[in-house]
Formats: structure tokens, C-alpha cells, sequence
């Protein structure tokens, strides 16, 4: 307790210092271009003081068993490029699942053997930061690191999103959970150093201030932020089932002739859609930016049909930023990779073979500023990954790589919230049969997008027998919830959103005739 309240002391009194001044369009355009000529560098950096110079580092373990070097990886760089030295990397062994980089899973290799806690992932380089729990659930709770520098360097793209795509002078809103989900949170803070206002926060969870001392936390900063000149809306609570509150206040904005950008998950951006027509509320030529889950087309066509544009970046806990909504896309969910803070390679996952398909998103870490320190770790996302110089202003400012189509082969994603190959595996494997009977091979959970919304079934063999599909249900929720404060917090999403549901029939295989935890059901299912 005491240690927490006096890191957000620290936190609230370092704040006014990042408030002090607000990021103008030429830095923010200069701060990127820099980064992009000097990633070789940074990258570099972050090898020496985060990995090699850091004892307890399980990336300089694993360095230490392939006898790798600094001075080795230094020479691939020069030779090959960031992307060419973690292509040898990788080859070499060194690369981590999403669930080891999690602390879920031990780091393994022949007579190799490591187990570690998310914390052992930090990065040694920040001073100045507040902690909050990620949406997923885990063996132990799972807290992310939020450091004022790198909130202030994410900024930028917030205010050359605004000014170069038009965005700036809309009425803004977020409909997204307070802490310990810390998306919500973190764009207040972002949009207040660039200079951009937040009219209205939405809350899917209660934000009263003395609620418990997440929300107390949140009712701080926010107040902190607005003392020191920042236009920062406090969170009000408007639970999942109440679209119809976001519609309200986005028909107002339309009929002021100032259509609001609106920032959510794709499933909750349906919802206020869905909500709007039911009501006969004129949203037209709001401008959605959603995030947390893919944006499909029949998403979009939702969105479109309300007469609404539909954006979307894409984003990870630990990272923020990973992609930026393309300006000028071929694909509905095209985004400019953060070639100035992150580096990309693609491979098979591991335990996965070539012939199934899927090519898996590894990231690293380029800035020091970095929450967390990432050296090829395995997404649980995959996606095509293309060159494009498409003349948007990401294009212009370097970042020409470009992703879309991207999907999660091993997280279930829904309602802006997951959960990871870990615990996926637990409850089907485990809890599951051990509960209802049958083998691990009986269970399976789903993921598919009906009316735009996603929704999970849980598959349970007609081999069980006759069960309780309510207790299944309830079984499943608990065992997902358990873990932290988070996952809590995601289950009350999942149960407003009546998101699970049980499905009598054998569980899907892949082409090498294994039985995942997890299957997204395409159209052709």
C-alpha cells in the first residue's frame, strides 16, 4: 500500500512537469523522422542497457546459453539491418511465446530452463510511471507499466492523426473501461499532451471515485491533468447494455452540425450503431476509432449503415501504439507499422507447421522509454505484412510498412478484451473435464462475429453426455475471472455483454488434425 501510494504521488507530481508544455505538429513530425533514421541505434541501446547490462534479464540468459554476444548482434545489425539481426535471432533460438513473455509458461530449450514473472519483462530504463492491470488474465496479476515518456512520445501520432487527417476539431469521446484496464486512461493522457480535448468519457465499469483505489486513482489524474490546462473529461458510467447513451450524445453533436470521433472497441462502436437506428438518433458523419478486437467488413457495414466512418488502429497492452490507421488504405483494417518504436519479423508459431498457415507477428522493443522490453516475441496475431508508399502522412514521415487482415490465431478477443493461449488451454483441458467429464479433446472455445458483434461458444462433445449448459457457462466465467483484478474486470464485461455460449458438437481440428483451445469460425466453418 505504501509503496503504491508513493509511486502515485511521484506519478501526479511528475505529471504537471509533462503538462507543462503542449507537443507542436513540427516536433511531433521531427521526433518520428529522427527515431526512423536512428532505429539502429535505439535498437542497439536497448540491447546494451536493457538486456546485456541487466543481470537479471531472461533475454540475457538466453543470450548467455546460444553464446550470443552484444558484440555479435551489433555486427548482424550493421551487416543486415534491426529486422536481418532478429531474423538471426530467431534462427539462433532466441525468441519468446506470448504466454512465457506473460510469465505463464517457463522459457524452455534443451537443457534450458527458466521460469519468470511478467515483472522480469520491465524495463530498467523508466523512472517515472504508474502501474495497471491488462484486460487479459494470468497465473499471477499480470501489471503493465505506463511511463510518462513514452505516453509523451506516443502523443505525436495522436496530433498528426488530428491535423493531418482531419480529426482535430471534432467533439471527442471515449467508451472505454477506467483502471485496471489502462487503454482509456492512457489516451486522456496522450490527447492532453498533444493538446486535444476529451469532451466525454464513458465508463463500462463504475468510475466513482471512491469505488475502490483504481478509481480513486483515475479521479486524480484526470483532476491533476484539467489543474495544469489539460480539456479532460471525468469517466461517468455507462455499462455495456446502455449504448444507447454514447448514441444519445453523438446525435446531439450531429445536429450542432459537429459529428464526434469516437474511440472504442469494434463490437461497442456495433453497439452504439445498432443502438442509434433502433432509436431513430442521426449519427451521421461520426468518425469511429476502434481498437481491442479486428475491424471486419461486416462490422464496418454496420457502422456505415448508421452513416458512420469506421478507423481503426492496432494496439497491444504492453506497447500502446503498434499500428497507425492507414490514410490512404487498400484494406478496411490497413495500418502503418511504428517502424520508429518497433521492428517486426514473421514466422510460424511455435508448434505450428508451415502448411497450416499462419505466419505470426513477432515485435521488439526500439525506445528506451518502452514499458516493457520486447526482443521477438510471439503477438498471437497474424496478418499480411506489405511495403507501401501510399503518400498518407505515415507514408511521408517513413513508416511504409504496412499490416492488415489482421487476426488472432490463439486469443480470444471480444468486447475489447482477451484472454491468452495459457488459460484458454487450462479450462479446456483441465478444468473443463475435470468438472463435466470427457477428455481434454471435448472441449474447444470459438470465436465467430455474428451481426457484427463477437461472440464465443464453447463446444462440448455430444461424447460428455447430457450437462448443465448454465454451469458450464458459470464454470468457464469463474475460471477465466479468477486470476486478478483485470480479468474480474473483463468477466463483468463478458457477462454484460452475454458473450459465451454452449454449442453441442465435436471441436474443430487443424490440417494436421490437432484440436487448439481456441478455433475462429470463418464462413466456411
Amino acid at each position: 500500500m505504501s509503496s503504491d501510494l508513493r509511486m502515485g504521488a511521484r506519478f501526479l507530481w511528475d505529471l504537471r512537469r509533462y503538462l507543462e508544455r503542449t507537443l507542436t505538429l513540427s516536433e511531433a513530425e521531427a521526433q518520428i523522422r529522427a527515431q526512423i533514421r536512428d532505429r539502429e541505434t535505439a535498437f542497439l541501446q536497448v540491447m546494451r542497457q536493457g538486456i546485456f547490462d541487466h543481470g537479471p534479464s531472461p533475454y540475457r540468459k538466453l543470450m548467455a546459453y546460444y553464446h550470443i554476444s552484444y558484440k555479435d548482434v551489433a555486427e548482424w545489425v550493421r551487416e543486415s539491418g534491426v529486422e536481418g539481426a532478429l531474423g538471426m535471432l530467431y534462427d539462433a533460438g532466441v525468441y519468446l511465446t506470448l504466454d512465457q513473455f506473460k510469465g505463464r509458461a517457463p522459457i524452455e530449450r534443451p537443457s534450458f530452463r527458466i521460469t519468470t514473472e511478467s515483472s522480469d519483462f520491465d524495463s530498467p530504463i523508466l523512472t517515472s510511471y504508474f502501474t495497471a492491470e491488462t484486460g487479459g488474465s494470468g497465473g499471477s496479476p499480470r501489471r503493465i507499466r505506463v511511463d510518462l515518456g513514452i505516453l509523451a512520445y506516443e502523443a505525436a501520432y495522436n496530433l498528426i492523426a488530428a491535423r493531418r487527417l482531419g480529426q482535430e476539431t471534432e467533439p471527442y469521446l471515449i467508451w472505454r473501461p477506467i483502471p485496471p484496464a489502462a487503454a482509456g486512461l492512457k489516451d486522456v493522457l496522450r490527447r492532453s499532451k498533444a493538446g486535444l480535448p476529451i469532451d466525454r468519457w464513458f465508463s463500462q465499469t463504475d468510475p466513482r471515485f471512491m469505488r475502490d483505489r483504481q478509481a480513486a486513482f483515475t479521479g486524480m489524474v484526470v483532476r491533476t491533468a484539467r489543474l495544469w490546462g489539460a480539456k479532460a473529461a471525468l469517466p461517468e458510467h455507462a455499462p455495456l447494455e446502455r449504448a444507447d447513451i454514447i448514441a444519445r450524445w453523438m446525435a446531439e453533436q450531429t445536429a450542432a452540425g459537429r459529428p464526434a470521433h469516437a474511440s472504442m472497441s469494434a463490437s461497442s462502436g456495433v453497439r452504439v450503431c445498432t443502438a442509434a437506428q433502433e432509436l431513430g438518433l442521426d449519427i451521421s458523419g461520426s468518425l469511429f476509432r476502434l481498437g481491442g478486437e479486428p475491424h471486419t467488413a461486416a462490422k464496418a457495414q454496420i457502422l456505415a449503415e448508421a452513416g458512420a466512418k469506421s478507423v481503426n488502429h492496432y494496439s497491444m497492452s504492453e506497447l500502446g501504439r503498434v499500428g497507425l490507421t492507414c490514410g490512404q488504405p487498400e484494406a478496411l483494417d490497413q495500418v502503418h507499422l511504428v517502424t520508429d518504436k518497433l521492428a517486426l519479423i514473421q514466422r510460424p508459431p511455435p508448434g505450428w507447421q508451415e502448411d497450416e498457415g499462419v505466419s505470426a507477428i513477432y515485435l521488439t522493443t526500439l525506445l528506451p522509454m518502452m514499458p516493457k522490453i520486447m526482443l521477438n516475441v510471439e503477438t498471437g496475431d497474424q496478418g499480411v505484412v506489405e511495403e507501401r508508399h501510399c503518400g498518407c502522412p505515415w507514408s511521408e514521415l517513413g513508416m511504409t510498412t504496412c499490416i492488415h487482415t489482421i487476426r488472432s490465431y490463439e486469443k480470444l478477443t471480444t468486447e475489447g478484451m482477451h484472454f491468452t493461449g495459457a488459460d484458454l488451454m487450462r479450462l479446456v483441458e483441465v478444468v473443463l473435464p475435470q468438472r463435466f467429464g470427457g477428455d481434454p479433446s471435448d472441449y474447444q472455445l470459438v470465436e465467430e462475429e455474428i451481426d457484427g458483434i463477437a461472440r464465443v461458444s464453447l463446444l462440448v462433445s455430444p461424447r460428455v453426455g447430457d450437462v448443465d449448459e448454465a454451469a458450464v457457462i458459470e464454470t468457464a466465467t469463474q475460471t477465466l475471472a479468477s486470476r486478478n483484478a483485470g480479468a474480474g474486470m473483463m468477466a463483468e464485461i463478458w457477462q454484460q455483454a452475454r458473450t459465451l455460449r454452449v454449442e453441442r458438437r465435436e471441436p474443430y481440428a487443424t490440417n494436421s488434425a490437432k484440436i487448439q483451445p481456441l478455433h475462429v469460425r470463418r464462413g466456411g466453418d
